[in-house]
């Protein structure tokens, strides 16, 4: 591990959603057995589970099937409210899975990347960074993923450029998660309009009105509010969402 800046970095080259679909469908005998390659364990992304509440999966505990997300969850909440997919289970993995646990749809909400920010908290894709340059100019985006295979980089996605965090580094930004990207969601979403919530939180053409509201959004996320005015009334009355 190396330390820069502040910031530690972790010598993993950057995942975007497509290579993590194809390393499931790669391994996913593996996944099915539960002995996933050592050198892929690393892999940890985040899910939506509920209205402010995150959740966390190491590869191996998860896989996609077309564009959902499937988590391998225990617990008999789980059995009970009849979350388990068995119609996804048998196409998947052909009916030869009998791994424990139940199967479950969640909403992708992002990879963990090499990077930690100005507090040592590790940062994934999809979250909301301030990025401090100097004393008199900051900035608020959405972290990305652009490129594809080995030239794939952890990023803010702008206009017609992007912002590598491996620059934030090397000019040495003060880099801070201050919320995430998941807000006003919709369970029905698909991970590509999960991903999109990235390059639409950067909008360019957002007005200064605009961004700032985006900004206080991303503080109570995940969030399935589609109304502008309750994140408004989090706000007011200093409500505090859990979103790491």
């Amino acid at each position: 591990m190396v330390m820069e800046n502040g910031i530690n970095i972790l010598p993993t080259a950057a995942i975007n959603v497509d290579m993590l679909k194809q390393l499931c469908k790669t391994h996913h005998w593996a996944i099915c057995a539960s002995e996933v390659p050592s050198e892929l364990r690393h892999i940890r992304i985040r899910y939506v589970e509920d209205t402010d509440k995150f959740g966390y999966a190491t590869f191996g505990d998860f896989f996609f099937f077309g564009d959902d997300l499937y988590v391998w969850k225990r617990g008999d909440q789980y059995a009970e409210e009849s979350e388990h997919n068995d119609d996804v289970m048998e196409c998947m993995f052909e009916g030869k899975c009998h791994r424990e646990g139940c199967v479950c749809r969640f909403l992708y909400a992002g990879i963990e990347t090499n990077y930690q920010d100005f507090n040592g908290e590790n940062i994934f894709v999809g979250d909301v960074l301030q990025i401090d340059e100097s004393d008199s100019i900051t900035s608020e985006f959405a972290v990305g993923v652009l490129g594809d295979g080995k030239e794939s980089v952890y990023c803010f996605i702008l206009d017609n450029h992007y912002l590598s965090l491996q620059e934030c580094v090397e000019r040495g930004y003060k880099l801070t998660r201050i919320g995430t990207a998941y807000f006003q969601l919709d369970w029905n979403s698909d991970t590509q309009e999960m991903e999109d919530k990235i390059r639409e939180f950067n909008g360019w053409r957002d007005t200064t009105k605009e961004h700032k509201a985006k900004v206080l959004k991303a503080r109570f996320t995940p969030n399935f509010d589609q109304e502008e005015w309750k994140y408004l009334a989090l706000d007011t009355l200093e409500i505090e969402y859990n979103w790491r």
